[in-house]
């Protein structure tokens, strides 16, 4: 085989390689979409936890992508408080409400004129993420810290009272990381949440009903993709944005949904 018959086969090996990895061929997806954040800072050397941890860098250009494409960064209450706005919104969320949310994240969102949704454990607050077993713990939120990011304009949802998984609690249980962790999360803020996130991603029909009764307005779930509409506000898809991934992860996952198989 000549070399250049060789390098057009390896080439066209490659490009279907990427084509394979990359979801080139999903489907443009229509909705808002909403990106799931953990945390903002650097990585731990060895962590398992290193897929949940954004660069600095890295955070500061998707949101720079987010501008460039024509994206305010919105909290997840705006999509059912305020109409449809001429600019498209995507949705920031972040998970478990660490430190540096506040001392990394919320810097580069209020310079670009964004705002989002910080998931707090409300019994954990000033504490460590103890669920993951890490060790050191990350730094969770202080209460004067979820109410300086409040103080800015953003929500402050509700991510169980001590995150724990959702379907084996019993009914006295569920109440209490529910309803319980609203009232909390309320009276620190002075504010109405209307936002959850289940705990591991965990929930069924049952905790869905608890969710509602508690009286929370949405909630969101791990599983990746980007919700059509509001039909169904307890179930609503996000994209996990991942420290692992790529700028092109990042690109195709905003318009499908996800950007690998």
């Amino acid at each position: 085989m000549s070399g250049a018959l060789l390098a057009a086969g390896l080439g066209g090996a490659a490009g279907i390689g990427l084509s394979l990895r990359f979801n080139w061929w999903r489907k443009r997806r229509f909705g808002t979409p909403i990106l799931m954040y953990h945390q903002v800072g650097a990585p731990r050397s060895g962590s398992a936890l290193n897929k949940w941890r954004v660069k600095d860098e890295d955070f500061h250009w998707q949101l720079d992508s987010l501008l460039r494409r024509g994206y305010r960064g919105a909290a997840l209450r705006e999509l059912f408080e305020a109409p449809p706005a001429e600019r498209r919104r995507a949705v920031l969320t972040f998970d478990d409400g660490y430190r540096g949310v506040f001392t990394r994240a919320l810097p580069a969102l209020l310079a670009r004129g964004f705002s989002a949704t910080v998931f707090a454990v409300a019994d954990r607050l000033g504490g460590v993420n103890d669920w993951d077993g890490e060790t050191p713990g990350e730094a969770l939120l202080s209460a004067d810290e979820i109410r300086a990011l409040h103080a800015k304009g953003i929500e402050i949802g509700s991510h169980g009272a001590t995150h724990r998984a959702l379907t084996r609690l019993s009914d006295g249980e569920l109440s209490r990381e529910l309803a319980g962790s609203r009232d909390t999360l309320e009276r620190l803020v002075g504010a109405p949440v209307t936002s959850f996130c289940y705990p591991f991603g965990d929930f069924d029909d049952r905790v869905v009903e608890a969710v509602r009764r508690a009286g929370y307005r949405a909630a969101t779930v791990i599983r990746g993709g980007i919700s059509k509409d509001l039909s169904d506000p307890f179930r609503l898809k996000r994209i996990s944005v991942r420290g692992t991934n790529t700028r092109l992860d990042f690109t195709l996952a905003l318009t499908r949904g996800r950007s690998r198989l």
